[in-house]
């Protein structure tokens, strides 16, 4: 066969790319790229890796890459060697075994004959039911075993289609990624919850809500009705300072008593959006995943709250004693607040009475940002803001 190593390293080398450059392109670990372009498959933990790497491989250099997986299956079969005993075993004298096998047939072909004629008439309903069944259950196993595409790996690189499921296994639970429609991007759902992404764009998905991401999903290529996806288990931790509510940021809630937990998704195109936390401020929440700002105002005496949610116009409030308030935003709040020694705050079930209650009145932004050490997590933070009708729009 064509030399299937050389047609990818020559082809890499052509295009002036670098090993790092498909590294960084591909997320394949870099000795598997050396031992395909060496024709060394014996280190691939399974063929089920070999060919998605093949694949993924093939299509950053622009190659066909079901030609390219077709050479490596050419290339195994004639790697195969042929069994011994197929080679020195002695041809068999078969005259005997003719002779037992017609005998043999006429035997059995009288047993059923004599069978059939007196038993024809017994044939009942039940017995063309039973017929039915059997068929019917082998119908069904036939479309449970196409209904599925099970990720027991931890990285699942491969081409699906609409109506593709992927099934999951989490936590002693099961959850099932449906494709659902193909086009510039691709449409999908876990457990029923419908998402959206665009071609090259990255997410991570948070199954039961836990402070940790549990999938990295990514596109890597679409041509017409089929998308080439990667899949990988990842563990993020972050630190769960307070147990933030799920309102707000790219939740959705399964109503379903018997479905799985609440699922979360981060879009990595909406985060990267978000500034860096400000060196001063308060920080409410430190290292956490992005949610919403859930913010409570109790009164204990007469005071006015006004407010700007997100990119929403000024609302106020005038708060007379025992009245609350709640105000749910997503990306920022902005809270002018008069006599407010005379009111309790909390932010997503975190007091912050003691914080206020040494002013009168107070003018303060509360606002997710970036964390400075550690790109994949956020913090909230509260810091004064001087010109508030200036800051809707997430100005610093």
């Amino acid at each position: 066969m064509d030399q299937l190593g050389a047609i990818f390293k020559e082809t890499r080398e052509k295009q002036g790319k670098t090993l790092e450059d498909a590294v960084k392109e591909t997320k394949i670990a870099k000795k598997y790229l050396i031992a395909i372009e060496n024709e060394n498959f014996d280190i691939f933990p399974g063929e089920t890796y070999l060919i998605g790497f093949i694949r993924n491989y093939a299509q950053f250099l622009g190659l066909n890459p079901d030609e390219m997986i077709q050479r490596y299956k050419s290339y195994k079969i004639q790697e195969q060697p042929t069994p011994l005993e197929q080679l020195t075993a002695r041809p068999r004298k078969t005259k005997y075994i003719v002779m037992l096998t017609a005998i043999l047939g006429i035997v059995v072909i009288s047993v059923v004959s004599y069978t059939v004629l007196n038993k024809k008439n017994t044939i009942t309903v039940k017995e063309d039911k039973t017929i039915k069944e059997v068929k019917a259950v082998k119908k069904k196993e036939s479309v449970t075993s196409k209904e599925y595409i099970t990720m027991e790996e931890s990285e699942l690189i491969r081409d699906f289609v609409e109506g593709d499921v992927i099934r999951i296994p989490f936590n002693n639970k099961s959850y099932n990624l449906k494709i659902d429609k193909v086009g510039n991007g691709m449409d999908f759902t876990v457990n029923k919850i419908p998402f959206t992404m665009e071609k090259d764009e990255i997410v991570e998905i948070d199954f039961n809500k836990d402070g940790k991401k549990d999938i990295f999903m990514k596109i890597n290529n679409i041509q017409g009705n089929v998308v080439n996806v990667t899949l990988k288990r990842i563990f993020k931790t972050s630190t769960n300072i307070a147990e933030l509510p799920s309102s707000g940021y790219e939740t959705a809630k399964i109503s379903s008593s018997n479905s799985a937990p609440e699922v979360v998704i981060f879009k990595e195109s909406e985060l990267n959006k978000i500034p860096k936390a400000p060196i001063g401020g308060f920080t409410i929440i430190s290292g956490y995943e992005k949610t919403g700002i859930n913010t409570k105002i109790t009164a204990d005496k007469l005071s006015y709250v006004g407010f700007f949610k997100d990119k929403e116009a000024k609302d106020e409030r005038l708060l007379q004693p025992g009245d609350s308030l709640d105000i749910n935003a997503k990306d920022q709040l902005i809270l002018m607040i008069a006599n407010a020694k005379g009111v309790k705050i909390s932010v997503n079930n975190i007091p912050l009475s003691n914080i206020l209650n040494n002013s009168a009145i107070v003018v303060r932004m509360i606002k997710w940002y970036r964390d400075r050490e550690n790109a994949d997590m956020y913090d909230l933070v509260m810091h004064d803001v001087k010109n508030p009708e200036n800051k809707i729009n997430y100005g610093e």
